[in-house]
């Protein structure tokens, strides 16, 4: 996954399930991220990057969160592979 993606769909995980940043951050370093909390705020904003490896741990940070509350959304990983969903095309001469 491209690392605008990643970051723009992990920002948008944290906006949507309002998760603190500062617990994240947490549990973030505890999977051996060394970025600062405000590095962190930084990045969710779309205003500074993240090494893949820091990307990733944040992600699994993110994602072990929304697990343990039972919440839908999660956000990739660096190798996750990234789908866009386009309509199905029909021809315009079909009867179908």
């Amino acid at each position: 996954m491209d690392a605008l993606d990643q970051q723009a769909l992990t920002g948008a995980v944290i906006k949507e399930h309002r998760l603190d940043l500062a617990q994240l951050w947490l549990e973030f370093v505890g999977l051996g991220g060394d970025a600062s909390e405000q590095l962190l705020r930084d990045y969710c904003a779309g205003e500074a990057g993240l090494s893949t490896k820091e990307r990733d741990a944040l992600a699994q940070a993110v994602n072990e969160h929304c697990a343990a509350e039972g919440l839908p959304l999660r956000a990739p990983l660096s190798s996750s592979a990234l789908f866009l969903c386009q309509p199905k095309r029909q021809d315009p001469y079909s009867s179908k």
